[in-house]
This record gives structure tokens, C-alpha cells and sequence, in this order.
């Protein structure tokens, strides 16, 4: 895609099971117009259940990597960026803003 393309991004129960978390946060990225927002959904790897889930893919070689919602923030500071966290039982919800350009 072409930079800028998206006004919205969503990923559910899916950044863990990607093998470039930092590549893909760059590319979501590149790709998501000002003003825009990637929203992320993904277990909570705090909660016992979830690193249960975590030991059982890795165990049936899924290599899925869980991270703490603060690890997945990080690899979105960027300039003109804001993110935030919430959490809702089980899931952790990791909403990025593009900041609009003033032109």
C-alpha cells in the first residue's frame, strides 16, 4: 500500500502472532493517514490465563510472542504520535493517533 492510505488500522488477537512486531509497527505506521488511528487488540500477558495460552503456543510451535502492553506502546513513539492503553479484562486495548498536519 501506499503511504498514508488508511484512516483506521485494526488488529485483533493478532500482533503476537506476527514475526516482525517492529517492522510491522513501522509499516502500520507508514501507512495510516494524520489523523488516523491503528487500534490493537491483544491478550493481556499480565494475567496468568494469557501466559497459559502463551506456554501452549509455544509449545505447538506457533512462536507467537507476547508482550506487555508498554513494549507494544513503544514501538509506536513516534513524533506526532499518542498512545493509549486500556486495559478490559483479559485484553489489552493499545489505541495509536497520527497527529493531523496543521497546512
Amino acid at each position: 500500500f501506499t503511504a498514508r492510505t488508511f484512516d483506521r488500522v485494526l488488529m485483533v488477537d493478532a500482533f503476537h502472532h506476527v514475526g516482525d512486531q517492529a517492522g510491522t509497527a513501522r509499516e502500520l505506521w507508514r501507512v495510516l493517514e494524520p489523523g488516523g488511528r491503528i487500534v490493537i487488540l491483544e491478550p493481556d500477558i499480565r494475567h496468568l490465563a494469557v501466559k497459559l495460552i502463551a506456554l501452549f503456543e509455544k509449545a505447538t510451535l506457533m512462536r507467537s510472542r507476547f508482550l506487555p502492553s508498554p513494549e507494544i506502546a513503544a514501538l509506536f513513539s513516534y513524533a506526532g504520535g499518542k498512545v493509549e492503553i486500556e486495559r478490559e479484562g483479559y485484553n489489552v486495548w493499545i489505541v495509536i493517533e497520527k497527529e493531523r498536519h496543521n497546512t
